[in-house]
């Protein structure tokens, strides 16, 4: 599955941050930012994890719903905690690191050169590839970049070419408001 294939331009403005941690934290409802839960089936958890990390297939049932949820939440709390300048809290911490410890799904090159991963993919080591990268963002040098957008709300690493414009977006949140006015 190519990562943003068939999304229409305001869905694929979501899933462009420039981390796939981040674009996990931006399947959930956002009432605030006119957006709606992406993630309440298999089917759907299967394709929204596939257009986050380009992963297909993904296999997903009803019990990953939960664990899927729970590391978006800590996801998001360890970013508003990273933006804040504060250590992200235990229970944070300790939800990414027992999902990335989990074996992520194993990459091969193909012989026509492509890359892919090796059968199918279940949730857990989709998380565990999403933790990692939480990990690498929240702990490494790049967690001085993290951002929330002002007028859209999305999360994003600063500077993401082709992501969150707060600056767009501020334009569009007052035309937005003095239509409604």
């Amino acid at each position: 599955m190519a990562r943003l294939d068939g999304l229409g331009a305001g869905e694929a403005r979501r899933f462009r941050t420039g981390r796939m941690a981040l674009d996990l934290v931006h399947t959930a409802g956002d009432r605030e930012h006119g957006r709606v839960e992406l993630l309440s089936g298999p089917d759907e958890l299967a394709r929204w994890l596939g257009v986050v990390t380009g992963l297909d297939p993904i296999m997903a049932t009803g019990v990953d719903i939960d664990p899927v949820h729970a590391l978006r939440h800590a996801v998001r709390r360890a970013a508003a905690r990273t933006m804040a300048k504060t250590a992200t809290s235990v229970v944070d911490r300790l939800a990414l690191n027992a999902a990335a410890a989990i074996t992520p799904p194993v990459p091969e090159l193909r012989a026509d050169g492509a890359a892919a991963v090796r059968g199918v993919v279940r949730v857990p080591e989709v998380l565990s590839l999403l933790a990692r990268d939480a990990i690498e963002l929240f702990g490494g040098p790049l967690a001085a970049h993290v951002r929330m957008c002002g007028g859209c709300g999305l999360l994003y690493v600063e500077p993401t070419p082709g992501g969150c414009s707060p600056r767009r977006c501020a334009a569009r949140v007052r035309v937005s408001r003095s239509r409604s006015a």
